[in-house]
């Protein structure tokens, strides 16, 4: 179209309006489909590669931090017994969270009992937390187990560290790999701390050193979070629940003239009702040299198995340690010793017909370490190391 002005000097000025019009239209107008579609597919495509890569650095991030947990926690078990004020022994004590979170708590020794929650009674160092060091909370999920040699677990008749119950038993003839049974009890009950018990790092007081082939059994205080038991007796004399001081709590009760007497050829004294085995307010523990680290998920998705709902684990949400697995117990302990040494075709298959770890199939996931005497630095296992050791094929 041509525009003439009416005015000015006569002479007419043609403009093209149209492709002006025409220009400006072609560079207002949006995307088409095609080129929608395009771009979309574009996204869809570094989504895909950039996800996984992603979920890999966060994977790999969350391992590297809870390694550096469990190295510095150990540390600090060890920094402790340095700088102790009485030259105490200290113990880096493992505990576990139903919900999932696995928690490590720096304990001192403050005396010891004659325990007579067992027939025959047996003599056993007392320890309580630390107020100076904080627990050290590992990510959930993140598991730590012990490895308890062949023969040191004890059986259904005789009273102990990891004994059996109707629904956890091991072959104690066998190495066995133990999990921190810590709230696995009745905590309205005064006295089933026979179902609490777990593992521990001992260090040396003043020294720093790792007590190596200790075979003392420790009882740890962590009181029941409850004053359900606590109006009567002993209990209502030494709140343990309660103490501001835990370890000057527990140390008067210790020098208490009247309880020693009174737990002298008893049966049930006050020391064995307070921090005894049979206490709900205790922990039964013992030293290990060798400990494992790993992802609860990848074990169940290693082994076929479901974890409980409520506690994260493989362990069934009840007053006693209970294996919420179909089949015996012992068995799926030694599926858990084959693929936490890296046997995982045996843990996958339930044969150990192929006990050769490291073979070209084997997968090993979990991180094996023990702590090196004089320095407490955490080393690895060599998983070779372990190959067929105590078991006979």
């Amino acid at each position: 179209m041509n525009i003439t002005p009416a005015t000015g000097t006569g002479r007419t000025h043609t403009i093209e309006v149209s492709s002006m019009h025409k220009y400006a239209t072609a560079h207002r107008r949006g995307f088409t489909l095609t080129e929608l579609i395009a771009v979309i597919t574009i996204i869809v495509i570094l989504l895909a590669v950039s996800i996984p890569t992603f979920r890999s650095t966060i994977a790999s991030s969350d391992s590297s931090n809870v390694e550096t947990q469990l190295r510095l926690a150990v540390l600090s078990g060890r920094n402790a017994a340095l700088h102790s004020e009485r030259g105490a022994d200290t113990a880096v004590v493992f505990s576990y969270e139903p919900g999932g979170k696995t928690n490590i708590i720096i304990c001192e020794y403050v005396g010891t009992i004659r325990d007579s929650s067992e027939t025959p009674s047996t003599t056993r160092d007392i320890f309580v937390p630390v107020p100076a060091f904080e627990p050290v909370q590992l990510s959930a999920g993140w598991m730590v187990s012990a490895l308890a040699p062949a023969g040191t677990l004890s059986n259904s008749s005789d009273p102990g560290w990891y004994e059996d119950r109707s629904g956890r038993s091991f072959d104690i003839d066998q190495r066995n790999w133990v999990f921190p049974e810590t709230e696995f009890f009745d905590a309205l009950r005064t006295d089933d701390g026979r179902n609490r018990q777990t593992f521990m790092i001992r260090f040396n007081g003043g020294i720093g050193s790792v007590a190596v082939g200790d075979s003392r059994e420790a009882l740890i205080v962590l009181p029941r979070v409850t004053t359900i038991g606590r109006d009567e007796g002993v209990f209502r004399e030494v709140r343990v629940d309660r103490a501001a001081d835990l370890g000057a709590t527990v140390r008067r009760a210790l020098n208490n003239t009247d309880y020693i007497v009174r737990s002298q050829g008893s049966n049930n004294g006050p020391f064995t009702q307070l921090f005894g085995d049979q206490s709900g307010d205790t922990v039964l523990a013992r030293t290990v040299e060798q400990i494992a680290l790993y992802k609860t998920t990848d074990l169940a998705n290693d082994l076929g198995i479901k974890l409980n709902r409520d506690t994260g684990v493989f362990y069934a949400d009840d007053v006693e340690p209970k294996i919420d697995l179909r089949g015996n117990s012992v068995e799926f302990h030694n599926r858990l010793r084959w693929w936490i040494e890296g046997n995982t075709t045996a843990a996958r298959n339930n044969s150990d017909d192929d006990w050769i770890i490291n073979d070209e199939d084997d997968k090993p996931i979990a991180r094996l370490y023990t702590v090196q005497r004089y320095s407490g630095v955490l080393q690895p296992v060599p998983l070779l190391d372990l190959a067929g050791a105590t078991d006979e094929h």
